[in-house]
C-alpha cells in the first residue's frame, strides 16, 4: 500500500475526539467518507494488514456488514454510488458494494443467487403471489416457506477453489458460511436473519449469462461436510438429497422466469420437515451430543454459569491453559474458570469451531479446532481473542464429558 495514502488515512482518523467511543465513531465516519470519495483508496486502507485474498475479502465484508444497514427490498434500481450514499441496502445491494470494493483490489468473484427454506411466514406468500400476478413467475423465488438471497463467491488462487462471502451476514469462508447457513445449533453471523433462512436448497453462481449449479456442492456435500460426513448415515439423508435434486431445476426455472415455484410449495414443506428430522436424528448420535455440549459450554461461559462450565469436565479432568501449569480435578478447574468477586471485565462472546470430531471407541472421542471470544472491560471497551484447541472426551455415566482440554492463543488475521 502507498505509505502516503496510509499516513493520510491515519491522520484523518486521528482528528476525531479523544474518548474511545468518539474515536471509534469518528474513525468509522471518516472511513465512510473515504469510501464515498475514493473507493479504491478506502479498499486498500482497510485491507492494509491483509496478506491473502481471503483476508482482504474478510476485512471488506466485515466492515460493510458492521457499518451498513440491511434494508427491505423495494425493487428500485440503484448504482453502487446510490447504495454508498444510502449507507445500506438489501442483500443484492450490499453484495454490489462489497463486490465493487473488492474488484478495486483485483479479486476474482462472481454473484451467487440462492433459494432457502425460510421460517414459515404466511404473509410472505400473500405478498409474493401479488408480485407473481404483476411481474411473472420470477417473483416466485420467495413465498411462505422459502426466500431468495444474494451473496458472492471469491476465487482463491492458492487452492484453486471458490469460497463464499456473504456481505449481508458478514460471513466469509466455506466452513464459516456452512455453519451460519445450515447449523442445527447456535448460528454466528453479524445479522441474526441467518436463523430465519434455515437452509439453502438451490444455489447458482452467475458467470455472465451462464447459471453454474452449486446446489449439490453446498446443500448436499457442504451440509454433510459441516457435520463431519455423519449426516449421510442418518435415516432421512437420502430423502434430503432426493428433494434437493427435485427442487433444483424448478428453482432455476423460477430464477429464469419460466417456473412458478409456488406450485412446488408442498415439496418445500417436505424439505423443511426433513431438515427437522435430520436435526433430531443427528442430536441423538454421540457426535451430535458432543456438539451440543460444545455450544452449551460457550453459553454457560457467556452467561456466567460457572457451575455448568465446571460440570462439563470429568471429575479427574485436566486442563492445559495457555502459558499456565496443568490443572487437574474439579476444584482446580473451578478456581481457574470462576472470576474473582472484584473482576471488572467479563466474556461477552465465546465460540468453539471444531475442525474435526472423531470417536475412538464406545467411550472416548477427541475434537480439535479453533475458539474465539470477546472480553468487555469496565469502561465498555472490548478486546477480541482467538486460539486453537484439542479436547479429549470420555463417556461418563452415559454422557460425554471433557477429560483433557488444551488451548493456546493465536493472532487474529488482520490485527
Amino acid at each position: 500500500m502507498n505509505k502516503l495514502l496510509l499516513l493520510a488515512v491515519l491522520a484523518w482518523i486521528a482528528t476525531t475526539n479523544a474518548s474511545a467511543q468518539s474515536a471509534e465513531s469518528g474513525a468509522t465516519d471518516s472511513l465512510y467518507s473515504f469510501a464515498l470519495s475514493d473507493l479504491p483508496g478506502f479498499s486498500r486502507a482497510i485491507t492494509a494488514t491483509a496478506n491473502t485474498d481471503y483476508d482482504r475479502a474478510n476485512q471488506i465484508v466485515d466492515w460493510f456488514a458492521r457499518n451498513f444497514d440491511w434494508t427491505a427490498t423495494d425493487y428500485k434500481q440503484r448504482t453502487v454510488r446510490d447504495i454508498l450514499e444510502r449507507r445500506g441496502g438489501n442483500c443484492n445491494e450490499l453484495a454490489m458494494v462489497a463486490r465493487a470494493s473488492m474488484e478495486t483490489l483485483g479479486l476474482k468473484m462472481r454473484r451467487v443467487r440462492e433459494i432457502n427454506i425460510h421460517v414459515l411466514t404466511p404473509r410472505r406468500q400473500v405478498d409474493a403471489a401479488k408480485l407473481v400476478a404483476e411481474k411473472g413467475p420470477r417473483m416466485s423465488v420467495f413465498g411462505k416457506h422459502h426466500n431468495d438471497h444474494v451473496w458472492l463467491e471469491i476465487y482463491d488462487d492458492a487452492t484453486g477453489q471458490w469460497f463464499p462471502a456473504d456481505p449481508s451476514l458478514g460471513v466469509v469462508g466455506k466452513r464459516q458460511w456452512l455453519a451460519a447457513r445450515y447449523s442445527f445449533g447456535k448460528r454466528y453471523s453479524l445479522d441474526a436473519s441467518s436463523a430465519d433462512m434455515i437452509a439453502p436448497f438451490a444455489v447458482f453462481a452467475m458467470d455472465g449469462d451462464n447459471w453454474i449449479d452449486r446446489s449439490s456442492y453446498y446443500a448436499v456435500d457442504g451440509f454433510n461436510e459441516l457435520y463431519f460426513r455423519n449426516l449421510s448415515d442418518l435415516p432421512s439423508w437420502n430423502r434430503w438429497v432426493a428433494l434437493v435434486d427435485e427442487l433444483d431445476p424448478l428453482a432455476l426455472g423460477a430464477f429464469k422466469g419460466e417456473v412458478n415455484l409456488h406450485k412446488s410449495g408442498a415439496l418445500i414443506d417436505s424439505l423443511a420437515a426433513v431438515y427437522e428430522r435430520l436435526e433430531r436424528e443427528f442430536a441423538a448420535t454421540d457426535i451430535g451430543t458432543i456438539m451440543q455440549h460444545i455450544d452449551a459450554f460457550s453459553a454457560a461461559l457467556v452467561g456466567r454459569d460457572y457451575d455448568k462450565v465446571v460440570d462439563a469436565y470429568t471429575p479427574d479432568a485436566s486442563i492445559f491453559p495457555d502459558r499456565r501449569d496443568i490443572l487437574t480435578g474439579r476444584d482446580a478447574i473451578a478456581t481457574y474458570w470462576t472470576p474473582p468477586a472484584n473482576a471488572t471485565s467479563r466474556t461477552v462472546h465465546h465460540r468453539v469451531t471444531p475442525e474435526e470430531i472423531r470417536l475412538t471407541g464406545d467411550s472416548e472421542a477427541y475434537d480439535w479446532g479453533y475458539y474465539e471470544g470477546t472480553t468487555e472491560r469496565a469502561d465498555g471497551s472490548r478486546a477480541d481473542w482467538r486460539g486453537k484447541y484439542v479436547i479429549v472426551w470420555r463417556k461418563v455415566g452415559g454422557d460425554w464429558k471433557i477429560y483433557l482440554d488444551i488451548w493456546n492463543r493465536v493472532p487474529i488475521p488482520g490485527q
